[in-house]
């Protein structure tokens, strides 16, 4: 369980911004005011669709309402703001607000808000700075909405701890094999232990072994899409799908975003991009998707996760995306962005570790438990050495297996390369595989093929980035594919011999489009793209200017006078 924490600073202007007067005067159009007496509640912890606070006089307290008892975190006052990304997306709120004394509160709703950061930029700029700064505050010291209880071997545990985090919902992780507090919450809440996980809620529900699926619907990330007709379907979310529902919404197409797992895809995994445009020391792929996914919602994009695309085909100008529960979603201009998945590991046994020491992202979630351990990393490209870099920091040893004969005939950027090369606790197996994995309940050995020597490596933990295959299959026949699954898009397309007998307007496909007209790919699905996040961004953009022009193509022809 973690150790109390000092609150946030009440004089950080990043957490606590005060708004200025002509702020104050700006919001009040946008809100209601209503007076508080002591020890009423502004919102719940867990309350949907709860309102932006902006408080006029008095004070409030925020509280993190926990199994084990209320635990306050924060004091504002006249001037500052109540809420974090919560009162924006309409997503259930990480914490409650309570009034200390008499209060009088400025009040904006969910719908209410989006008008207000539509309309005044400056105040828009500052709550969302504002509510990402939170939000993180939130994540990196313990405080949130749920708790999750269970065992570090557990692969569903797991599975929900990985959801959860690049899901960037605060959460507490209660391991009960490793302390007696943890286990202790069990029996208060009257919980077997082989109902775990568990996951607990501030507000006192308990949910025992949940689905994914359901923990989504009780955090609020899978709004319903409705019957209605959208302007652009995109499916995936990761780099290529958020820049697509970024730039259409923004230009004020109705956008829905469907992600089968957790948004940022691949990208979102990384612990640091360092060569992407812009970012001079360089952005988590957590953070890059925070940002990415907050700023679609802000143009109005609807995003819902985990919801699977199953099935695509076309109805006279319409396109029909069928969704994992059987639902149909019907668009205008659909956009394939499912991206792509790390190959697995073609040696015994190493399914039976999946989510026990064998992973497949090396973030936050991964790494915990690996301080003073050895590690190893299987792979060759950025994203193997972006995970060598950051798992160095925090295990005593880390083994590079690659497979060419050195670092320099990796697929590697030089910047990584040199990175690795200078760290000390890292150590280079060139031309080796992954042969054998032994253990348990958990991974404890791995063994690599060195040349023509074999190794056994005592580590707990393999991460295994050895290249990937696109998420396609869910397309079936709709889309004309490479022989690896690839969809094939513009000139790559017209090249295909089964080309012309599928291809039905007289125009040629435009540069990202696929063998349906009105169907585009972006991204690491694409065939012969570029395995790059910002060459996904510019793809998934890019398909925002086809996409109009396929409106145009597709709209309703005005009789002639």
């Amino acid at each position: 369980m973690p150790d109390p924490v000092p609150p946030p600073d009440p004089n950080d202007p990043a957490i606590y911004p005060r708004l200025t007067p002509d702020q104050l005067g700006r919001v009040e159009g946008f809100a209601v005011c209503r007076e508080y007496a002591a020890g009423e509640v502004l919102f719940e912890q867990g309350e949907r669709d709860a309102p932006l606070g902006v408080i006029g006089s008095g004070t409030v307290e925020v509280i993190d309402r926990r199994p084990g008892g209320d635990v306050p975190f924060a004091r504002v006052g006249a001037g500052n703001i109540v809420g974090d990304i919560a009162v924006f997306t309409g997503q259930p709120t990480v914490a409650a607000c309570v009034a200390v004394e008499p209060a009088r509160v400025l009040l904006v709703s969910h719908d209410r808000l989006k008008e207000l950061v539509a309309q005044h930029s400056d105040i828009g700029d500052l709550l969302l700075t504002t509510f990402l700064a939170r939000r993180a505050w939130l994540e990196g010291h313990g405080y949130g909405q749920a708790g999750l209880v269970g065992s570090a071997t557990s692969k569903e545990a797991y599975r929900l701890r990985e959801f959860l985090a690049r899901n960037q919902v605060p959460f507490r992780w209660y391991d009960v094999d490793a302390d007696a507090a943890s286990r202790a919450l069990l029996d208060r809440l009257g919980v077997r232990p082989d109902e775990c996980p568990v996951l607990v809620c501030g507000t006192g529900g308990v949910a025992r072994r949940p689905t994914v699926e359901e923990v989504a619907d009780h955090l609020g990330l899978r709004p319903d899409p409705g019957d209605r007709v959208y302007d652009l379907v995109v499916a995936g979310a990761g780099p290529a799908g958020l820049a697509a529902a970024v730039y259409a919404s923004s230009e004020g197409l109705s956008t829905l975003v469907l992600e089968a797992d957790s948004p940022g895809g691949q990208a979102g995994t990384s612990s640091k991009i360092e060569n992407y445009l812009g970012f001079l020391t360089g952005i988590s792929g957590a953070e890059l998707t925070r940002q990415a996914t907050l700023q679609a919602r802000k143009f109005g994009a609807v995003l819902t996760n985990p919801r699977a695309a199953r099935g695509l085909s076309a109805d006279g100008d319409e396109r029909v995306v069928e969704l994992d529960d059987g639902r149909r979603v019907r668009a205008k201009v659909v956009l394939v962005a499912t991206g792509a998945e790390y190959k697995r590991l073609e040696c015994p046994s190493c399914g039976d570790f999946d989510g026990r020491g064998v992973y497949y992202a090396a973030s936050q979630v991964e790494a915990s438990g690996c301080e003073d351990g050895e590690v190893v990393v299987a792979g060759g490209g950025n994203s193997a050495g972006q995970a060598v870099v950051f798992l160095a920091g925090r295990a005593k040893r880390v083994y590079f297996a690659i497979r060419p004969a050195s670092l320099d005939q990796a697929k590697m950027s030089r910047y990584l390369i040199d990175r690795v090369e200078r760290l000390g606790n890292v150590e280079v197996l060139a031309e080796a595989e992954v042969v054998e994995l032994h253990g348990d309940d958990r991974l404890r050995a791995v063994e690599v093929c060195v040349g023509r020597d074999r190794r056994r490596i005592e580590a707990s933990r393999l991460f295994v980035m050895i290249g990937s295959t696109p998420r396609t299959a869910w397309l079936g026949d709709a889309l004309l594919r490479d022989e690896h699954g690839f969809v094939l898009t513009g000139d790559e397309l017209r090249k295909d011999g089964r080309f012309r007998a599928v291809w039905p307007l007289d125009r040629d496909p435009y540069l990202l489009e696929g063998s349906v007209p009105g169907v585009f790919a972006a991204g690491d699905c694409r065939h012969d793209s570029v395995k790059r996040v910002a060459a996904a961004v510019g793809e998934g953009s890019m398909c925002v200017t086809f996409t109009h022009r396929r409106l145009a193509e597709v709209a309703p022809k005005e009789p002639a006078a």
